[in-house]
């Protein structure tokens, strides 16, 4: 009787293996010959604009969320700064490490083509969330906000807050940045349809608060009778208005933000700021894992392009629209 169940224990762990050695094969496209136990495990690389700004903190709240319900490894690695030169180390090691596929927030539409180009390269789908890269060909897909459509609001919103008349600036982190020259796009398109608005130009604060608020000052003597300024990022707004406050042209000088970060409400709240058009880095998060592991699975009909509409966020309507101010813990 013992060896009877031995051999009927035998053949079941036999056929087992067998059984799992053939559904590891149908699923691995990579199996040159060999077969493994076990389907291969998912590892997608996700490699923020940098870690510590709460828009991608956001944003790394909705991807963590997605890939754990997907069942997949996650690995969230990227610099303390917004740059190029940190960000390409950070996406040659997770293509070194051999991830399934790729996530990034390109820091410059085109000093990131060559990691992306050597990601692809050497097999792994890539997906940018928030910026892009201009070969935008190299990509698996694309996720986003509505970045011309949000400049446009801004200078709507702008020009209605001066009256339709007046004198205007940007403020904006740095050239090349994909997302930020979209909303200086579409605000430059709005701003010129009112005959009474003077656009200035544009100046970059290199996303450095205190730049931001010596380049305001610097902006209201040259232009004594500036009236608005459109910050394209929290850096840029918050920084305008530590300079417009300093200058003593509170309630003077209106600004306009992007994003919904802590300070930026708090801005607004204190009357700082008049408004920000917020994103939703969150949602933008848990897509951009869900067609980088579709991409891992080789489906098809992924969106190329996923395009998400902007929230405008004011003193009158914040209490209905807390669930998009930015997270500061993912």
């Amino acid at each position: 009787m013992k060896k009877q169940v031995a051999v009927l224990a035998l053949v079941g762990v036999v056929g087992a293996a067998a059984l799992a050695g053939c559904g590891a094969s149908a699923n691995n496209s990579n199996a040159s010959g060999s077969s493994s136990s076990t389907k291969p495990a998912i590892t997608i690389g996700y490699v923020p604009g940098d870690s510590t700004d709460p828009f991608f903190i956001s944003m790394e709240y909705g991807a963590q969320k997605e890939a754990k319900k997907l069942g997949v490894k996650l690995i969230w690695e990227g610099a303390s700064q917004y740059s190029p030169s940190q960000q390409t180390p950070v996406v040659d090691s997770l293509v070194s490490r051999g991830v399934s596929a790729l996530v990034v927030a390109p820091t410059d539409a085109k000093a990131m083509i060559p990691p992306i180009r050597n990601a692809v390269n050497s097999g792994i789908p890539v997906i940018t969330a928030d910026s892009t890269i201009d070969q935008t060909s190299l990509l698996t897909a694309r996720v986003t906000s509505n970045n011309i459509q949000g400049g446009e609001a801004a200078a709507k919103i702008l020009a209605k807050l001066i009256h339709y008349k007046g004198t205007v600036a940007v403020l904006s982190p740095a050239p090349g940045i994909s997302t930020d020259a979209a909303r200086v796009q579409g605000f430059e398109q709005q701003i010129k349809t009112y005959p009474g608005i003077k656009f200035v130009g544009i100046q970059y604060d290199q996303e450095q608060n205190t730049k931001a608020a010596t380049l305001a000052q610097d902006l209201i003597l040259r232009y004594p009778n500036l009236n608005g300024i459109f910050g394209t990022d929290d850096t840029s707004a918050s920084g305008a208005a530590v300079g417009v406050r300093s200058a003593g042209k509170l309630g003077k000088v209106k600004i306009v933000g992007y994003d919904a970060e802590p300070q930026e409400i708090q801005d607004i709240q204190s009357g700082l700021i008049s408004a920000v058009i917020a994103q939703k880095p969150m949602i933008e998060g848990e897509l951009a894992v869900q067609y980088a592991v579709e991409a891992a699975e080789h489906k098809h009909n992924i969106p190329k392009f996923t395009e998400l509409q902007n929230i405008i966020i004011d003193k009158n309507n914040l209490s209905q629209n807390q669930q998009w101010v930015y997270r500061t813990t993912p």
